[in-house]
């Protein structure tokens, strides 16, 4: 695995439709976050042909453009994230970044978009979000451990949110949004390179 400072450590939880959505933003707002936002994403995922143990991704929504290099083995809790900034001033860059990575060997790629509402703390990103495909949503929490200076204290800044907001005996999701919606739209070809 790659050195701390290239580790995403987050947990996910699948909520359903009917989850208190608005209660669940009162009682983080009373946690006093720095800052909260809404934001729309889009979240367009490549595949490289001879690789199944990482994805890439290019987000762009109104406060960040990123290609991203995402490991895909195991649990989603901890893995590698290596986010390359892309300048905002420039626009979206989606055709730029899809001819980079046919460039790379991507044989496929696909879409999610996201209706998130963050929360930012100090040492952590909270977001309740609306995940969807051209066919299927989820819903999600998620806790986000921000620059911890190892996996032990990420995993125990994640821990006080999920206790304080109600999650920590709520069973976490292990796959990625990768797992979970992205490779539902990939050919069967695709799709058996990851299972």
């Amino acid at each position: 695995m790659a050195s701390d400072s290239f580790i995403e450590i987050e947990h996910k939880f699948l909520i359903p439709a009917d989850f208190d959505r608005d209660g669940f933003l009162r009682a983080v707002k009373n946690l006093s976050p720095t800052r909260q936002a809404k934001i729309n994403v889009r979240d367009t995922y490549y595949v490289l042909g001879h690789d199944k143990t990482r994805v890439f991704r290019h987000r762009f929504d109104s406060e960040i453009q990123q290609l991203t290099v995402k490991s895909v083995e195991g649990d989603a809790a901890v893995r590698t994230e290596i986010n390359l900034p892309i300048d905002q001033s420039a626009g979206d860059q989606r055709a730029t970044v899809a001819k980079f990575m046919q460039e790379l060997g991507s044989c496929w790629s696909g879409e999610i978009s996201k209706e998130i509402d963050v929360s930012y703390f100090a040492d952590c990103e909270v977001v309740l979000y609306r995940a969807s495909n051209t066919r299927d949503s989820v819903w999600c929490v998620e806790f986000e451990a921000i620059s911890p200076a190892g996996v032990a204290e990420g995993l125990r800044t994640l821990e006080k949110y999920e206790k304080a907001l109600g999650f920590l005996t709520t069973q976490r999701e292990s796959r990625s949004l990768f797992e979970l919606l992205v490779l539902r739209q990939a050919p069967d070809n695709i799709k058996k390179m990851f299972h």
